[in-house]
């Protein structure tokens, strides 16, 4: 399918990905960088980067550590550079293209928090464990992997209907009036159904909570904390 292959190439490329982001899942990178260390020698890995969104919410918790972003898609690299050059951090951040099911570019032991932001969802299951293993590699002693996918519940309608209420005025009447009732209609018909469909044919993966407890124990990895996000449709779990 020629949408589905082209998806988030479309999305970057055009920068409609992140004009149509639903408020909550901006509200679940505010989450998670809540794990995120703040220490001036913390590394902090975005696996599966996309367009750097999670840049903004970084300097809520003053991070002065390194960011390192990685994605296959050059677009979403070049994406990421500019919020980064608009929050003046660029000396702080490295970016590379690299595929996930391939060893990520990185030494052992090299990085104190891994994010995996619906990075791995849309990723075989023989493939996933390998990712899992890398993360492991890379992980420093008492480092962190924080990692949110999408749940059985997952529901388009919810997701729009919670993002509605969180929306701030913050930016004025007028651009608060577009969000809500022409651009969020965009982000349902053309992001969150598409997702919903792969994720109920089962093309894309929906996991519990306990699954994926399950899954993160069968790779050696310790459960620290999971809560449910993104208006009930979404696990964010903390590893270690």
């Amino acid at each position: 399918m020629i949408y589905s292959h082209f998806y988030w190439r479309i999305g970057f490329k055009s920068r409609l990905y992140d004009l149509l982001m639903p408020e909550v899942y901006l509200d679940s990178m505010r989450r998670i960088v809540e794990w995120v260390p703040t220490s001036p020698n913390a590394i902090l890995l975005d696996a599966g980067c996309g367009s750097g969104l999670i840049i903004k919410y970084l300097k809520s918790i003053k991070f002065v550590g390194t960011y390192i972003g990685l994605d296959i898609l050059l677009d979403a690299l070049i994406n990421t550079r500019k919020k980064a050059g608009l929050e003046n951090i660029l000396d702080r951040v490295y970016l590379a293209q690299s595929d996930l099911t391939q060893s990520i570019p990185l030494s052992d032991k090299s990085v104190d928090t891994i994010i995996a932001h619906f990075s791995l969802y849309t990723i075989r299951p023989d493939k996933r464990s390998y990712i899992l293993k890398e993360f492991r590699r890379l992980l420093r002693r008492g480092g962190i992997l924080v990692l949110v996918e999408p749940s059985p519940e997952y529901s388009a309608k919810r997701i729009i209907k919670k993002s509605k209420r969180m929306i701030s005025f913050d930016d004025g009447i007028t651009k608060t009036w577009i969000k809500k009732w022409i651009l969020y209609p965009l982000t349902y018909q053309f992001g969150l159904k598409f997702i919903e469909r792969q994720l109920k044919n089962s093309v894309w993966r929906a996991s519990s909570g306990k699954e994926l407890c399950d899954e993160m124990s069968l790779n050696g990895y310790k459960v620290k904390n999971v809560e449910s996000v993104y208006a009930n449709s979404a696990t964010l779990i903390i590893l270690k």
